[in-house]
């Protein structure tokens, strides 16, 4: 696979080529295509059965389209499964954000975070080397990065539950 730094605002970063996908008798999608490159914002809009979340659930892979092609940084991924596709990045949000009530919003962020680290069940138990030094990487890039990005360090150590809605 192409790493992210080897793409460009302006480049194609996730394609789909005349997807197709139906529940029996209905299309809910019909030759849908669509391309979208580095540093472009979307907006899908349309009316209730419109096929909007059947279209995200092809690109996440929690659907796998009965005719067409799903490309991103220029690989075809219709046969991987959806944790393999948010291993690339590609992942979703839900309109009822599901979230640990009981546990602050920093915890909350690296428990989303937690895919993308290397370590394995053994080797995250001895927590030395390799692993220590792969958490404390994460932790700097929730802590410096990700808090800061999202203005939220005067309610990061909040536990969720006690927080707004829109706030969660």
């Amino acid at each position: 696979m192409a790493q992210a730094q080897d793409f460009q605002d302006g480049d194609t970063l996730l394609r789909l080529e005349d997807i197709h996908m139906y529940f029996g008798k209905v299309a809910a999608l019909a030759g849908v295509s669509l391309e979208v490159k580095k540093g472009e914002i979307h907006s899908i809009i349309g009316p209730n059965g419109a096929g909007k979340t059947v279209m995200m659930n092809c690109i996440n892979g929690l659907y796998k389209p009965q005719k067409g092609n799903i490309y991103f940084k220029g690989n075809q991924i219709n046969h991987l499964r959806p944790y393999q596709r948010a291993e690339l990045g590609i992942s979703r949000t839900f309109q009822k954000i599901e979230l640990f009530g009981g546990m602050t919003v920093l915890d909350n962020i690296r428990l989303g975070r937690h895919i993308h680290l290397k370590s394995g069940i053994l080797s995250g138990s001895v927590y030395v080397g390799k692993t220590r030094n792969e958490e404390i990487e994460s932790r700097r890039l929730i802590e410096e990065e990700i808090i800061d990005l999202l203005e939220i360090e005067d309610i990061r150590d909040k536990t969720v539950h006690m927080l707004p809605y829109g706030l969660q």
